[in-house]
């Protein structure tokens, strides 16, 4: 496995390594406002110790075969983190989690950074089926799957606990007969 990969001339993702854990816990600190309203950790990285088990944990998920996790950069800045939650690997499951900081919403980065994800997992990892679950009303998260062609599965009710309150989840999938089989995307993911 490649250490990075080039998506296109602007956008590179970088395994995720302790020489990250600076930068990243940065990134976080100073997006905690907008990543709050979907991700359920944010009030418990509190420091660069926090964002380091992250990132160990990170690289030992690599390690033992269970998926790699990416920090996501544009034109040399970091920028969010996308990658595969642990393996199923009896079942050839992958499910695929990201995030961006706000200022680089919006650009086709993270759609672009996911479908090299989709390929590392068929390819490289032989999965048979990669999930994306995202909250129903994050529109942002659930346009990413809807524009790389993933299937809309259904609802799982009250999944997630965030902040208070329960909040249902989709489910999209791919499976690899689909991502074999399939009209190649465009370079923006569409």
């Amino acid at each position: 496995m490649e250490n990075e990969l080039l998506i296109s001339e602007t956008i590179e993702l970088q395994l995720l390594e302790k020489n990250h854990v600076d930068e990243l816990f940065r990134l976080v600190d100073t997006n905690r406002e907008h990543l709050r309203e979907w991700l359920p950790w944010i009030d418990a990285n509190t420091s660069p110790t926090d964002t380091e088990f992250f990132v160990n944990s990170a690289i030992s998920q690599r390690e033992v075969g269970k998926g790699p996790q990416y920090a996501v950069f544009h034109e040399a800045t970091m920028c969010g983190v996308c990658g595969f939650h642990p393996f199923d690997v009896t079942n050839k499951i992958g499910g695929i989690g990201y995030w961006l900081s706000q200022a680089y919403t919006g650009k086709g980065i993270m759609t672009s950074s996911v479908k090299a994800l989709i390929g590392t997992g068929f390819q490289e990892y032989g999965l048979n089926r990669i999930e994306v679950a995202c909250a129903t009303d994050n529109e942002s998260s659930r346009a990413i799957p809807e524009r790389l062609g993933f299937t809309l599965e259904g609802v799982l009710r009250e999944r997630e606990y965030l902040y208070g309150r329960y909040v249902d989840h989709v489910i999209y999938s791919m499976l690899t007969s689909e991502f074999l089989f399939r009209e190649p995307l465009n370079r923006a993911g569409q």
